[in-house]
């Protein structure tokens, strides 16, 4: 009884995490595209983006200097009184999971 008991919370903590799972914007580094644009911005921290260094190998994280925001339109980190906000256009081509410009998850 008590390994059932386990198994039914064990299942049911694995639905929550799949269901609040948050999509960050690291791309895979699988095709050609993404390895020319190198840089792309995290979804949800300002601070902070992606980088392709290997192709076939997801992008590594890099972040920003303290007095600095990594700003998509020109693929960098600058200044935070030269830094704006700018919606989220697109996702990385080999990205898993289909988003739309709402930040949100697309249901497929």
């Amino acid at each position: 009884m008590q390994t059932l008991t386990i198994a039914v919370l064990l299942f049911a903590t694995l639905a929550v995490v799949q269901a609040n799972f948050i999509f960050t914007g690291q791309p895979g580094c699988k095709t050609d595209e993404e390895m020319q644009v190198v840089n792309y911005r995290h979804f949800k921290n300002k601070t902070a983006y992606w980088k392709c260094v290997t192709k076939g190998k997801p992008g590594i994280f890099q972040r920003c200097a303290n007095t600095e925001g990594y700003l998509d339109d020109v693929k960098a980190c600058v200044p935070w009184n030269q830094w704006y906000w700018t919606p989220i256009l697109s996702v990385p081509p080999s990205s898993p999971y289909p988003y739309d410009n709402t930040d949100e998850p697309v249901n497929s």
